[in-house]
């Protein structure tokens, strides 16, 4: 990449990050949604950063930055990069038809994904089961949680066939037979239009069936499944800790040797996350599992020193110091969870 193009990206990236920045404290109280935010990101050309034939952590940089001023924001983008990402894998005929869309952020994308890698783990079968018709597939099932699932989104999903072969498709999120359940209230993450689903007989075209081979398609995502969403943790932390970093002063002096080791811990992960960006098929499994672990836990200690350094101003529900300790909360639970990461890094030990 020339000099002139970083300097273009970095203006970009600065652009939207003042746009969500400015946009933060809305969506935290439920006045709007982060399907705005996604269509400016398209409108920067940002949702499509490092696909074609770029390097992936153009995009991590542009999630981290996002990440830093909301982590709702973060996490919407990841799952649109996601479903972007599974679509433009997708045969010619199904890129055609969803993938400018994706990319632009004319329609919202819907990760349904992480069950599969749940499922392949050995930890629970997949929910969606697919029933093959003379031209397509016939789905029903419970979709356990997703996010970004507005009307019309697109959601692609892991489905399982009656013969135990797993598949992986595309549907509109107003196809009849699916049911979005009544969103749940939520800490900090409301906005995100983040819910569960239901299945009924719902009709999957023969073209938008994005693969047979779940579990080939599973291990080409996985990488950039957990960079990813390594990357809107380090964000997070990394804005904690730059407010951390300014009240280290007085009675914060007392956290000064705390402070010093979490930012030390963020600059060994922030440095792995992009190294491993640069070349995410060579990262071992086990490395990867362990930086998005990683990830978690150091997001939430870093949201957790600056709530306490913070203060009473900082209980304050509205102040941006608690909305990001509210959104951490959400990490070690998100799919993969802390429980799962441990486990799945256990089985390499």
């Amino acid at each position: 990449m020339t000099a002139a193009m970083e300097r273009t990206d970095e203006q970009q990236r600065r652009t939207i990050a003042e746009f969500v920045r400015d946009r933060a404290a809305a969506l935290d109280r439920g006045e709007t949604d982060t399907r705005i935010d996604l269509a400016r990101i398209g409108e920067l050309g940002l949702l499509t950063a490092g696909l074609d034939g770029g390097e992936l952590r153009e995009m991590v940089a542009v999630i981290e930055d996002i990440a830093a001023e909301s982590l709702a924001v973060g996490f919407s983008l990841w799952a649109q990069r996601m479903a972007l990402e599974y679509i433009d894998r997708a045969p010619a005929a199904l890129r055609a038809k969803f993938r400018d869309d994706l990319g632009t952020g004319r329609r919202v994308g819907v990760t349904a994904m992480a069950a599969a890698l749940k499922h392949l783990a050995g930890l629970g079968d997949l929910s969606l089961v697919a029933e093959r018709t003379d031209d397509g597939l016939e789905v029903s099932g419970p979709i356990h949680w997703a996010s970004n699932v507005f009307d019309d989104a697109l959601i692609v999903f892991p489905a399982r066939g009656e013969d135990g072969s797993g598949v992986v498709a595309a549907v509109r999120a107003d196809t009849p037979g699916i049911r979005i359940n009544p969103r749940p209230d939520l800490l900090a993450l409301g906005a995100t239009a983040s819910t569960s689903l239901t299945f009924d007989r719902v009709h999957v075209p023969g073209d938008q069936i994005v693969t047979h081979d779940l579990r080939s398609f599973c291990g080409t995502i996985r990488p950039t499944f957990l960079l990813l969403q390594t990357s809107f943790c380090v964000g997070i932390s990394r804005t904690a800790l730059d407010e951390s970093g300014s009240r280290i002063t007085g009675l914060g002096a007392q956290f000064a040797d705390e402070y010093r080791a979490l930012q030390k811990r963020y600059g060994n992960l922030r440095d792995r996350l992009h190294e491993y960006a640069d070349a995410p098929a060579s990262v071992e499994p086990a490395d990867l599992l362990r930086l998005r672990l990683d990830g978690s836990l150091v997001a939430v200690d870093a949201t957790r020193l600056e709530s306490t350094l913070r203060g009473g101003a900082g209980y304050a529900s509205a102040s941006a110091t608690n909305r990001r300790f509210r959104e951490a909360a959400f990490l070690p639970i998100q799919s993969p969870s802390e429980g799962q990461l441990r486990w799945e890094l256990s089985q390499y030990e």
